[in-house]
């Protein structure tokens, strides 16, 4: 169970000191108080109470000592955090304020994911329970190098992020964990390590492995939550990367249900995952960690396009090599957003190697019998 977001606040606001950027430069110009951004090159004016913060913060003030210097002047306690938090977001946001913030060690944790060696530090044990819910596999402590590291703290009732090149980003404490999976996605695809992504689930049976692919809406994750069940290995759910030679390898984040699968989760898990989280489009999600999830790269044996109908019965038919890898291109994408010649040629390795073909269903437990039998050799 997490605590409220106050308890959270308590317990790590004052590790936070908040700074005018040095490429920040306050003036007053006719009486008027502006900022210069040397960054934006833009000049943004101030009103008399956001030039009083302004400078507060200057003087080496805390976030408590502003609010206490704006009651002095009058103004209560809500409206002045309010304003607060609504200038120092503005401010954070255009890399006008400079955030620094001591990471205890105790909270973090590493995973591996895509090849790269992930390390998370939270600022305590309510954010870090918040952000393992997103991952399948974790190990507690995060000695060594990381490939990709992220580090979390909260700011009022905010959580801020800072990445390794220092940006800080905001989100809302429910939106943490998919803002996070949302940023280590993005690194993963524009490593150079792969030739391009897919939108495509990825499960695992016995070394060869199977792509899931459609649009949002298509039922990816519900029916991987099912295929899993029924003892194919879990992948990805989101993206599988491709490397040069055409193996495949899923990014093995915790399975993400939207609501309308949540009856699923209920009939197979019961009640664990019962906590939601909120992307930054406002969907609302809950994760489904998956403790054996596959690691590593293996080639595609059955490529299946998914075609999610109101009603009706769960059939395959065939798809030529030519149709399959215009459809794979349409899920394609790259760091870049080029696919490359390279990127092509691996494609071209993936459509030869596998079965290509489309699966039309309208109920995930009808589709699972397919797909298995499938995999089973018997379809």
């Amino acid at each position: 169970m997490f605590t409220s977001v106050e308890a959270v606040l308590e317990r790590s606001s004052a590790e936070i000191v908040l700074r005018p950027a040095p490429n920040a430069v306050f003036a007053l110009l006719d009486g008027r108080a502006i900022i210069f951004s040397e960054g934006e090159q833009k000049i943004f004016e101030l009103d008399r109470v956001g030039a009083f913060i302004w400078c507060k913060l200057g003087e080496g003030a805390s976030l408590g000592d502003v609010y206490r210097a704006l009651g002095a002047q009058g103004i209560d306690e809500p409206t002045a955090r309010q304003f607060t938090r609504e200038v120092v977001n503005a401010w954070i946001d255009r890399a006008l304020l400079k955030v620094d913030w001591r990471m205890p060690a105790d909270w973090a944790f590493s995973a591996k994911l895509g090849g790269h060696r992930i390390t998370v530090r939270a600022a305590n044990r309510d954010l870090l329970g918040r952000l393992l819910s997103a991952f399948c596999v974790s190990d507690q402590g995060a000695g060594g190098d990381a490939d990709i590291a992220i580090e979390t703290m909260m700011l009022d009732e905010q959580a801020l992020l800072r990445g390794q090149d220092s940006s800080i980003s905001r989100c809302e404490v429910e939106a943490l964990a998919p803002t996070i999976k949302a940023h280590i996605t993005e690194r993963l695809i524009r490593s150079t390590r792969w030739v391009f992504s897919l939108h495509a689930a990825s499960l695992v049976k016995d070394g060869m492995g199977l792509l899931l692919c459609g649009h949002p809406g298509a039922g990816k994750s519900t029916l991987t939550l099912q295929l899993v069940d029924a003892g194919l290995r879990y992948a990805g759910d989101d993206v599988a990367l491709v490397g040069g030679e055409g193996t495949i390898c899923g990014v093995p984040f915790a399975i993400t249900l939207k609501k309308g699968s949540w009856g699923s989760l209920s009939r197979l898990h019961g009640d664990r995952y019962d906590a939601t989280h909120c992307r930054s489009d406002g969907v609302r999600v809950r994760y489904v960690p998956i403790s054996d999830a596959q690691n590593q790269c293996v080639p595609a044996s059955w490529i299946i396009f998914l075609n999610r109908v109101p009603s009706g019965p769960a059939e395959l038919a065939a798809i030529d090599r030519l149709d399959s890898i215009k459809r794979l291109i349409d899920n394609a994408f790259a760091g870049d957003g080029r696919l490359s010649q390279a990127g092509f040629s691996a494609l071209r390795r993936i459509v030869a190697g596998a079965q290509s073909l489309q699966l039309t269903y309208s109920e995930a437990g009808e589709a699972r019998r397919v797909l298995v039998d499938l995999c089973n050799g018997k379809a």
